[in-house]
């Protein structure tokens, strides 16, 4: 007597009731996919029944093993395979139990499959220690990418009632959506990045890039009040304190830290660079230092980096000291994966992109990626088709920001607001205060602190005049 074949348990159990429930079939796509069976048979019937539920084909017992046969296949699948799974179960209310085995089992297999790559990578005498960590880090976060449960459904109604708790509760606060800068001719023009979202900052080279980039995180690190303006009513909110993590692929430490010093204390960089400064001002300039340990922004400059080593330097962060912001400088700095060359520039840097954005929604936090504009940008406002390298930029990008200088001793500069999803596109006049590493806007008048009151109540001439 012949022994009949056996199939992994779970697999056939998550079929069996793909046949004999068709409404399972929808559930089921949504969370396995034929990679995820190991057997040979299985997968493929799995496979088929996708196909003819794509079709509006009938998915009963009787009619797969009916277009299995008109396919060609039946022999090989096997009709005791159909007859034994739907004999076997009893019902398919535990099919959701069952999937979640077959998944966990899958991710067993890839781990053990991605072993022997590991151990050539790290047998790869041509790599260094740090290139061959990223590689192994490659592929194990495509490992980790698939453990992510499936994005859930929501209801419209759920998602627009929990937005409007989170207004009421801003409501006493003053606290309004979105991460502000701390530049706020900017801030004030859309309200500040929001969670998920990918932001570039462009300009050509030494023009302020690094600069702006660093003022932002300082002054996110530290946090500070903000004047809110809505229909005549003004009042001032608070942002706190958020954890900011500054990439630097080009400016060591030092440069950063003298930068940062400068615009605090508003002492000239080339005095501190140069070590050129009063008594007073290394006073000056060691209290500014010591207060900079309460601030939340933290520096990596490493000597380079992959979008692998960024993303998991970014979710250690997050564990250890939360991360309220990412910031990046700069984009055309950030090697490919595996080292590899693209045969063009452009293709590197959209996949750059595109995984910086996957990145921001992951941790749901604003990530501001700074970039260079091409050499048509010298002379003339900015445009999106002057981004260095690649137009993905501009597709994946949910906000984009040029820096405008004219060459020479000028501080006259600009942002010009290419890009922003929902939200208005001007340029904004500034000033680049050279000597002190910041930029400055116009400056808001002062208004009287956020109270509960109904913004109706307030009047904005009254509250300014009453304080000049």
């Amino acid at each position: 007597m012949t022994e009949q074949p056996t199939e992994p348990e779970h697999e056939a159990a998550v079929v069996a009731g793909m046949i004999l429930d068709a409404s399972q079939i929808d559930a089921v796509v949504g969370h396995l996919s034929p990679a995820d069976f190991q057997h040979d048979r299985l997968r493929e019937l799995f496979c088929f029944l996708i196909d003819a539920h794509d079709a509006g084909h009938p998915t009963d017992a009787q009619s797969i093993l009916m277009q299995l046969r008109e396919a060609g296949v039946l022999k090989r699948i096997g009709a005791g395979l159909v007859g034994r799974l739907t004999t076997a179960i009893g019902s398919t209310a535990n099919v959701p139990y069952h999937m979640a085995k077959v998944r966990h089992a899958a991710i067993l297999r890839r781990i053990r499959q991605v072993v022997p790559t590991i151990e050539a990578i790290a047998d790869d005498d041509t790599q260094t220690p740090t290139e061959i960590l990223d590689r192994i880090d490659a592929e194990l976060i495509q490992i980790r990418q698939y453990d992510q449960p499936p994005a859930a459904v929501s209801h419209l109604g759920d998602d627009a009632l929990r937005l409007c708790d989170e207004i009421d509760a801003a409501a006493g606060t003053g606290e309004t959506r979105g991460l502000r800068t701390g530049l706020e001719c900017y801030d004030q023009i859309n309200g500040g990045f929001q969670d998920g979202t990918l932001n570039i900052i462009a300009a050509r080279p030494s023009n302020g890039k690094s600069v702006l980039g660093l003022q932002w995180a300082q002054s996110i690190g530290t946090g500070f009040d903000y004047s809110v303006s809505d229909e005549g009513n003004c009042f001032v909110a608070q942002q706190p304190p958020k954890s900011t993590l500054f990439i630097s692929l080009e400016m060591t430490r030092a440069e950063l830290s003298a930068r940062a010093l400068a615009s605090t204390t508003r002492i000239d960089g080339r005095r501190i660079n140069s070590y050129r400064v009063t008594a007073e001002q290394r006073r000056q300039l060691r209290d500014a230092a010591e207060s900079m340990q309460t601030n939340k922004t933290r520096l990596w400059q490493p000597h380079r980096a992959t979008v692998s080593s960024i993303r998991a330097t970014a979710r250690l962060h997050q564990r250890q000291h939360g991360l309220g912001c990412l910031i990046i400088d700069y984009m055309q700095l950030v090697d490919s994966e595996r080292g590899e060359k693209h045969d063009k520039e452009t293709y590197r840097i959209g996949d750059i992109c595109r995984a910086f954005k996957s990145l921001a929604m992951e941790l749901e936090i604003p990530v501001v990626v700074l970039c260079q504009l091409n050499r048509e940008a010298e002379g003339s406002l900015p445009t999106l088709s002057q981004l260095a390298d690649s137009g993905k930029i501009e597709q994946h990008a949910d906000t984009i920001t040029a820096i405008h200088r004219q060459r020479g001793e000028t501080d006259d500069a600009k942002l010009v607001l290419l890009k922003w999803r929902n939200g208005k596109t001007p340029t904004i006049d500034i000033t680049f205060d050279r000597q002190h590493s910041r930029f400055v806007g116009i400056e808001a008048k002062p208004v009287q602190p956020f109270t509960n009151l109904p913004n109706d109540t307030l009047d904005y001439d009254a509250v300014v005049g009453a304080q000049r």
